[in-house]
């Protein structure tokens, strides 16, 4: 019977040992472009982190279950630390005529995802659009007839396919690039506020230059957005979580808060192959690296949009129209 005992407490104590790594790597993600992956699903981890803190308390291995504890304590303190805005799913009442829409969406160089976006209603009611990574050749004024001012008939191989219609884009965009040729993203003015739209750089490309250059955009972005008087919106492709650092430090030095578009557990990227599968019904598998940011924005209402055939998902926000 006692050999039967230790073999379950080493058991548990394995399966601890185990979730308590994962923690580890999703602490350390930060600091290693590969253990990026890691903290992608850093949400989802603490979950596993869970288990593995009742497998080391079932067990009895007491002190492993603190460091678990403590492990858990530092995820969520990442995870919540970010200043959040959680609006309404749907828009509450207000001045209707001051009511603005909102859409973004990295297409991932699929026409037929950026046909599918078009065709949104809540698309078709916006008044301003973010694009990413858009197919060469597109033509967006006949895809999106019903926004005013489209700046570009044709994207930008300039801006990686970042673009954006339906306010007046500033240009130069220099604030917004670190490497010489490519801008990461387009300052445009709006009726009452500017508006930042960006695809920063995949930090697990490159042997660790994609990790140093995503974070020498933020830091970019920082300066930029810091600079600009009044009241700011930006949104695009991050590629990164809400609990990383450099997104943090953002938000703090640009007094910008993060819009928890479709609640605190809503993803907006998954693998492509997920589609249509049981993986993309399950809380939690869904990574957040698609971000609406706001400083002396109202948001009325923000959500995740549907599977348009890109592997991001569309994210719609609605705001009132600053003065």
């Amino acid at each position: 019977m006692t050999i039967l005992v230790w073999i379950a407490r080493l058991v548990l104590g394995l399966v601890g040992l185990a979730t308590l790594g994962l923690c580890g790597l999703a602490l350390a993600a930060p600091y290693h472009w590969i253990l990026a992956l890691f903290g992608a699903w850093d949400r989802l981890i603490m979950v596993f982190g869970l288990v593995g803190l009742a497998a080391f308390w079932l067990g009895k291995w007491r002190m492993m279950a603190v460091l678990q504890t403590l492990a858990l304590l530092a995820l969520l303190f990442f995870n919540l630390r970010v200043p959040t805005l959680y609006p309404p799913l749907t828009s509450h009442q207000a001045d209707a005529t001051r009511e603005m829409v909102l859409a973004w969406a990295n297409i991932h160089d699929n026409r037929l995802a950026l046909k599918s976006f078009a065709l949104l209603p809540e698309v078709k009611e916006a008044k301003a659009l973010g694009l990413g990574e858009v197919p060469e050749f597109s033509n967006l004024q006949d895809l999106f007839p019903s926004v005013a001012n489209p700046e570009f008939a044709t994207p930008s191989k300039q801006t990686w396919g970042v673009e954006t219609l339906g306010c007046r884009v500033v240009d130069p965009n220099d604030d917004l690039t670190v490497r010489a040729g490519r801008h990461f993203g387009l300052k445009a003015r709006c009726s009452g506020f500017t508006l930042f739209i960006l695809h920063l750089q995949n930090p697990t490309r490159g042997r660790g230059e994609g990790l140093r250059v995503r974070n020498l955009e933020l830091l970019a972005l920082a300066g930029a957005v810091a600079k600009e008087p009044g009241p700011v919106l930006v949104m695009g492709d991050f590629n990164t979580t809400p609990s990383a650092g450099p997104l943090y430090d953002l938000l703090q030095t640009a007094n910008l808060k993060r819009v928890a578009c479709g609640g605190p557990i809503a993803g907006t990227w998954r693998p492509i192959d997920w589609s249509g599968t049981a993986f993309d019904r399950i809380p939690g598998l869904k990574v957040t690296i698609d971000h609406i940011l706001v400083r002396d924005i109202d948001v009325r209402a923000c959500k995740v949009g549907p599977d348009v055939g890109s592997d991001h998902l569309p994210l719609i926000v609605t705001i009132t129209q600053p003065n």
